[in-house]
């Protein structure tokens, strides 16, 4: 009985002994098939995993090509002791030619992606600078350096006003508006020289920094602007400039800008007063003007009026006004004021009620803003005075109109030289004064001319300056 029962024992646990030793075995040998399989799916453009039961191998995930599918299934095949593998569901990414991916940046700088991604962790980084990326389709067929165009492509948009960017293949496209030349050039250097890609680049710029536009001026009709203008004038600052509230045209504006422009502006506001008509010309390149002076006014006396306030201007030209027809009136658009045409030029009548006081004080202020200065050592008119006189005619003119308005013309001159000579020279040019009025349509027997030589002077006569102050000409209308 005891010898059976100790058979009985010694084959169960030889029976043990194998059990153990079969399942040890094939613990074993899954792990073995398991490192293996995990070795074989290394590399793998996209993530793939294995799942190993028993000695049978499933195989998950995204192959980039069949090619590469067809390589992992033989690495699982040959692995010893495997019995299937399984990679049924295992998705082969579609073959992309040629191979495109897309962003687009709207007028509210928001950015959009289309076209396909080559990985998931691809995706996901430009996902992070573009939102929606993320639903990017998968597909293989990549240019090298996908990423670092698509990165570029981006930062060449950010500039943009709005544009669009594809690679597509081996070509990078640019499309776009630009504002300025400025935000161009940075497109374009944002997208850089990127090996192995050509760069096909299209960008409007809404505004090119090109300066180009006309002002002119009659003096009947006033100023009319047309063409670009820098962005920091614009319509109401060209005519500010020139001293104008408002003037007439239509203007588009540039951000760039040309230097002395506000100080050409501000003479010729200043110079209208002198010129029939006159057209500036401006571009990048600087100011061109060409006028015509007012009738009766020097032409070459005109241009050195200008030209000394100006300094050297290149294309300055003034030619001679037309003569008008005697008697005809207008407007002057630069002053506001009445103009009659008398002798071949525009004689400015004011607009103010004449009185003794009025009037006087009206020529005072005209002849200090400008005196009458004559040719050294005599009478003769200086033609630099003529517009003066011109002016100062419309004021006799109309300051003698009524019978009781006289006005005496006084002559002075400074206290240097022979008193008896300074006070013939004062006579002689108190009339010089009285016959160029006279040629200018004021009645002649309105009008007194007096000489004072140097008996009244205003200022001292042993300063040059005091001097030059006490050469002058007085318009005096008595009680």
């Amino acid at each position: 009985m005891s010898k059976a029962l100790g058979a009985l024992v010694l084959v169960a646990g030889i029976a043990g002994l194998g059990y153990w030793g079969a399942q040890s075995h094939a613990v074993s040998m899954q792990a073995r098939i398991a490192t293996a399989a995990q070795q074989a799916v290394t590399g793998t453009v996209h993530p793939m995993a294995v799942r190993v039961s028993g000695r049978d191998i499933t195989l998950t995930g995204l192959a980039d090509t069949r090619t590469e599918l067809d390589r992992v299934i033989a690495g699982l095949d040959a692995i010893r002791g495997r019995r299937v593998v399984n990679a049924g569901d295992v998705e082969v990414l579609p073959d992309i030619a040629p191979y495109e991916t897309a962003l687009a940046k709207g007028a509210d700088g928001s950015l959009a992606a289309t076209g396909y991604a080559p990985s998931a962790v691809a995706r996901a980084g430009l996902a992070a600078a573009v939102p929606g990326a993320e639903a990017l389709p998968l597909g293989h067929g990549a240019p090298e350096g996908w990423g670092a165009a698509l990165a570029a492509g981006g930062a060449a948009l950010g500039p943009l006003d709005a544009g669009s960017f594809a690679l597509t293949g081996g070509t990078l496209t640019l499309s776009g508006t630009a504002a300025t030349p400025a935000e161009d050039a940075a497109a374009r250097g944002a997208l850089g020289d990127l090996a192995g890609f050509d760069a096909v680049i299209a960008i409007d710029v809404t505004d090119p920094g090109q300066i180009g536009f006309t002002l002119s001026y009659e003096a009947e009709t006033g100023y009319k602007l047309a063409g670009i203008v820098p962005q920091a004038f614009g319509m109401e600052g060209i005519a500010s400039a020139l001293g104008r509230d408002a003037i007439a045209g239509e203007v588009a504006t540039t951000f760039a800008d040309l230097p002395g422009l506000a100080g050409r502006l501000d003479g010729m506001g200043r110079f209208a007063a002198l010129l029939e008509s006159y057209t500036l010309t401006a571009t990048n390149d600087g100011v061109a003007i060409a006028g015509a002076a007012l009738p009766g006014l020097d032409a070459d006396i005109v241009f050195g009026q200008i030209a000394e306030a100006f300094g050297t201007i290149e294309g300055l030209t003034i030619s001679a006004g037309a003569m008008p027809p005697e008697g005809a009136e207008r407007m002057n658009a630069a002053t506001g004021l009445r103009q009659v045409a008398h002798g071949g030029t525009w004689i400015t009548i004011p607009g103010f009620e004449p009185t003794r006081a009025r009037c006087t004080e009206a020529a005072m202020a005209r002849v200090a803003a400008q005196p009458i200065r004559f040719m050294t050592g005599s009478a003769a008119l200086d033609p630099y005075s003529l517009a003066t006189v011109n002016d100062v005619a419309g004021i006799v003119m109309l300051c003698t109109r009524d019978p009781g308005m006289r006005v005496v013309i006084g002559g002075h001159t400074d206290a240097e030289g022979d008193d008896t000579a300074n006070y013939s020279l004062s006579v002689a040019r108190a009339r010089a004064v009285r016959d160029a009025l006279i040629a200018r349509g004021v009645a002649p027997e309105r009008m007194t001319a007096m000489g004072y030589g140097e008996t009244e002077p205003i200022a001292d006569n042993d300063t040059e300056e005091g001097r030059a102050r006490n050469r002058r000409t007085t318009f005096d209308w008595p009680g």
